[in-house]
């Protein structure tokens, strides 16, 4: 009966555990090939999130960002860039309800059933990125994430780092190389 309760509880755990969705929407229209560098456009609307929306958050995911499109070979620009990275953050409290109805085998006449109800209160984040043609001002890709980004946890560089390149994993594309090229590289 202990190892069944360990079992349960540890289930419990897993089920509650933060975890982060990452999506992602693109335009099949979209000459990928035809883009090399990057800018980084600052937050015009700005988040009400006293967190996620704070200069600290703000500076963590715009260096996250500059980090991962350099990495797939994109050169960063002031002006003129063939890509413009848009990014956006929000959040909602949440509340999860969980039922375990753990009644016996041998039927709840016998002992009455075992329902336990546990109520959980959260905050859910989404980071939204969006990648724009520079030329047009039309959106070609965006990508997002949504769980606990605000999390209690002492490091939040990690945590939004992580995040980001979630997110960015769902972009399969290096500067100036298509779709073509990707498949025929293995990537």
């Amino acid at each position: 009966m202990k190892v069944f309760s360990a079992v349960v509880v540890m289930g419990m755990m897993a089920a509650c555990a933060p975890s982060v969705m990452v999506r992602s929407d693109y335009d099949r229209t979209a000459n990928f090939s035809r883009y090399r560098t990057y800018s980084i456009a600052p937050v015009t609307n700005g988040n009400t999130d006293p967190v996620m929306g704070s200069q600290l958050m703000q500076k963590r995911i715009s260096q996250a960002l500059d980090a991962e499109m350099q990495a797939r070979g994109y050169k960063k620009v002031e002006k003129n860039a063939d890509l413009v990275v848009k990014f956006d953050t929000d959040a909602r409290n949440l509340q999860q309800i969980q039922s375990n109805n753990m009644a016996p085998m041998w039927g709840w006449w016998w002992y009455g059933p075992n329902n336990n109800v546990s109520s959980r209160n959260y905050e859910e984040n989404r980071l939204i990125v969006n990648l724009v043609d520079g030329k047009n001002n039309e959106l070609i890709w965006q990508g997002w994430a949504k769980g606990e980004l605000n999390a209690r946890r002492k490091n939040r560089d990690e945590l939004i780092q992580k995040t980001v390149t979630k997110v960015m994993a769902e972009y399969p594309h290096r500067a100036g190389m298509n779709h073509t090229e990707l498949i025929s590289n293995g990537e």
